[in-house]
């Protein structure tokens, strides 16, 4: 639970102990950052213009493996084409919302990848891999 953001602990936190009922969010977004948004889930890092838009991944991932934790996406993730440069992508985050809302949890790509206009990004079956354990 490393990369939980501070809004995502808490509302599990309360969650579980019973003080705050959360509700599922429901789908869920994958969005691109060109820095590591840390524990606080700052948006001001994630990629912006160029026809960027956030991807809704809620049936590309597995469920969490009940002894690892683990929830990887079971289908290629596709985004739209940019129409200008990305910048350097190194982190991705999953996110409540299509825009604004709140970041969950991040990780960083195994590799950054600089996104040029016309240069489709995608993440392969398995490269994207959330643990909760």
């Amino acid at each position: 639970m490393a990369n939980l953001t501070s809004y995502a602990r808490k509302k599990l936190g309360d969650h579980l102990v019973g003080h705050a009922a959360w509700t599922m969010p429901s789908p869920v977004y994958l969005a691109l950052f060109t820095a590591d948004p840390g524990l606080s889930g700052s948006f001001a890092a994630e990629v912006a213009g160029g026809d960027y838009a956030r991807v809704n991944i809620s049936a590309a991932l597995s469920d969490a493996d009940p002894t690892s934790g683990l929830i990887v996406n079971s289908t290629i993730i596709t985004f739209p084409t940019p129409s200008a440069s990305w910048g350097v992508v190194s982190h991705v985050g999953l996110c409540d919302a299509a825009a604004a809302g709140n970041l969950l949890t991040r990780q960083p790509l195994s590799v950054a990848r600089l996104i040029s206009s016309g240069d489709p990004f995608m993440l392969l079956e398995g490269q994207i891999q959330f643990s909760f354990a």
